[in-house]
């Protein structure tokens, strides 16, 4: 016997008659000024999406293919060696369901590899490579302390190339080459930037060990894609599925195919410095996205961040991925947005957009040239000052800073940015200066 569909019994109705029906509830208001928006990314929403209105099924199909196959994704957080009780706060978190400690400025690996749990992994961030002294597992980004103009930058770019050997050698090579695409977010780029700028990122790691003679496989299977999570829900859910696919576009470059993986992580641009526990809505909908997205890594800041971390908010931070997982049932289900035309539509013209912008920069000869010349620091300004207008014109609302502020409220103390490359920025901070 023949199984029936649920919704058998209900009458479909075209893309057609759902215009129709919408242009008459408006009542002689303009369909396009009322409900048509546009983003920043220059792409249009439309109030409604159908199968009819999907205008490349091919490209969707591909990105459809290039999503990871696994439901699963690691819950990852960022301590850092220097603070107090570090070592306990750190194994006490991956016993209280962490899957990852991502540890910056240690310098006594030890301390921390000797007291986790077993099955759990940390990584530690290099501030300069000494291939005498290497940890199990580590993360190094040269091309990120380059833009930054961080200490060692050079140095640690030449000597990637040593590295590359001594990891090579081993007989289970990690992942260990990070592509810190999130500090484009945090300088205020769109999403089409960010991907762009990532995808230029990677390629320079390409260019320079495919010249010290090592293959792009072997630069490929060394990734690690960082990507940072702002507050434009199903765009952010979008951006994630199309880079998986953008990836695997440059991957067949090379000739290569490899297994991608993408941390997300939620955007400290976008926090609030002014009743910072409205952050815990924000953070929960960027780690939604994330997941959505189809990330394989997923790292939320403290509510607390832009401040000092407080212990709250780093439990907070830990334990929101953790309701997703096993209360809300996000790791259930493969690609949960395969199938949804706004989504869809969304991601493929997302992907085109920044495919585009990807060639542009490597046509100027790459992510540092374009660095060098000033532009991709113009280019991020400009975004984050047009971002910024809207915001102070009250056209797009942060709670509770330019919209429901609470005037009791607390307001955390920013540090100052240090560095003098890409700027980081903290979004409600200029909207209320």
């Amino acid at each position: 016997m023949k199984q029936k569909s649920l919704f058998e019994e209900f009458d479909t109705s075209s893309h057609r008659e759902w215009n129709d029906k919408i242009i008459k509830d408006l009542k002689g208001k303009n369909y396009e000024e009322t409900l048509v928006w546009e983003d920043e990314n220059g792409i249009e929403h439309q109030p409604i999406y159908s199968k009819e209105s999907i205008t490349n099924k091919v490209l969707i199909k591909a990105i459809q293919a290039a999503q990871k196959k696994s439901t699963h994704w690691g819950n990852v957080q960022l301590f850092d060696a220097l603070a107090d009780n570090a070592v306990k706060v750190v194994t006490d978190s991956l016993k209280n369901g962490l899957d990852f400690a991502f540890i910056e400025n240690a310098t006594n690996y030890k301390s921390f590899i000797n007291s986790k749990p077993e099955g759990k992994k940390i990584y530690f961030f290099l501030n300069q490579i000494d291939t005498n002294n290497l940890p199990k597992r580590f993360l190094v980004d040269p091309v990120k302390k380059l833009l930054l103009k961080e200490p060692y930058a050079a140095e640690n770019l030449t000597s990637l190339k040593s590295l590359f050997q001594v990891r090579l050698n081993d007989l289970k090579p990690d992942h260990f080459l990070l592509v810190d695409g999130s500090i484009y977010k945090e300088a205020g780029a769109t999403i089409i930037q960010e991907l762009a700028y990532t995808l230029s990122h990677a390629v320079e790691y390409f260019d320079k060990m495919t010249e010290e003679g090592f293959t792009a496989d072997a630069v490929a299977r060394s990734f690690i894609f960082k990507l940072g999570y702002g507050n434009s829900y199903f765009s952010e859910i979008a951006k994630g599925r199309a880079f998986h696919f953008l990836v695997d576009q440059l991957y067949q470059q090379y000739k290569i195919k490899h297994r991608i993986v993408i941390w997300g992580d939620a955007s400290r641009y976008y926090q609030s410095h002014k009743d910072p526990h409205t952050n815990l809505l924000r953070l929960s909908s960027q780690a939604m996205s994330a997941v959505l997205g189809n990330c394989n890594l997923v790292s939320l800041p403290a509510f607390d961040a832009l401040e000092d971390s407080s212990s709250f908010g780093m439990r907070m931070s830990k334990n929101i991925p953790l309701i997703l997982k096993e209360e809300s049932s996000f790791e259930q289900v493969r690609d949960a947005a395969n199938g949804s035309y706004y989504i869809e539509q969304l991601s493929a013209e997302i992907a085109q957009k920044a495919w585009v912008l990807f060639l542009d920069i490597e046509k100027q000869g790459g992510l540092l040239a374009f660095h060098n010349s000033g532009k991709l620091s113009d280019e991020l300004t400009n975004s984050h000052e047009s971002r910024l207008s809207k915001y102070k014109s009250n056209e797009r609302s942060l709670l509770g800073v330019n919209r429901f502020e609470n005037t009791k409220s607390k307001d955390l103390k920013v540090a100052a940015n240090g560095t003098d490359g890409i700027s980081a920025k903290v979004l409600s901070k200029e909207v209320k200066a």
